[in-house]
């Protein structure tokens, strides 16, 4: 590899580090090593909007940079051989993934082990078009969750710590349910990913 191309790595590496707070490195430094090179450039930051400027993303007083959109292959073998926290990550980073396939198989990752890190990157996709992703995070929600207190606490604290990125989140999930999900939801509150969101909610009443 030449000084450029690993300069270039190296940026690249650090840059998937910042969506991370810095009690979550090391158990994402390795998911992250495993990345394969994109052939396009991660697009924005999840709290960026046409519409107006966001407040950046904080977790526990840190500022996290996480993207809006990746276009890195998924190493599906490589991940399996993982830790249960470093494999969580690595569904963390494809979470963020342009195809939503992906992004449903990262959710699964993320689920299946329990770290309040994870929060930040749950509640990013209730703001975003597959139904499906949503409904298995309403689920999890709602069965499962009460088994998962790290992650539990670590949403209730996102909820409480970013109110602007919650109302944009809300926005999105209107958005989106009234764009392509009206006829199937009659009632917008039954969208799943405002069902999902008001579970959250609800643990600050």
């Amino acid at each position: 590899m030449g000084e450029s191309a690993g300069t270039a790595r190296d940026d690249f590496r650090a840059r998937l580090l910042d969506a991370f707070p810095t009690v979550a490195y090391a158990a994402a430094s390795p998911a992250i090593d495993l990345v394969p090179p994109a052939d396009f450039p991660q697009a924005g930051l999840l709290q960026e909007s046409n519409n107006r400027p966001w407040p950046s993303i904080n977790f526990h007083g840190e500022t996290l940079a996480i993207p809006d959109r990746i276009y890195n292959g998924f190493p599906s073998s490589d991940v399996e051989r993982l830790s249960p926290a470093s494999r969580a990550a690595a569904g963390c980073i494809y979470t963020r993934h342009h195809d939503g396939q992906i992004r449903q198989r990262a959710l699964g990752l993320v689920l299946s082990h329990d770290a309040a890190w994870s929060a930040p990157f749950i509640v990013a996709l209730l703001g975003e078009y597959v139904v499906e992703i949503c409904s298995d995070i309403e689920r999890f929600f709602r069965d499962q969750l009460d088994g998962y207190p790290e992650t539990a606490g670590g949403l209730v604290h996102f909820v409480e710590s970013n109110p602007t990125f919650m109302a944009l989140t809300r926005a999105r999930a209107v958005s989106y349910w009234a764009e392509y999900y009206r006829l199937d939801f009659l009632r917008m509150e039954t969208y799943p990913a405002l069902r999902a969101r008001d579970v959250i909610e609800g643990a600050l009443r």
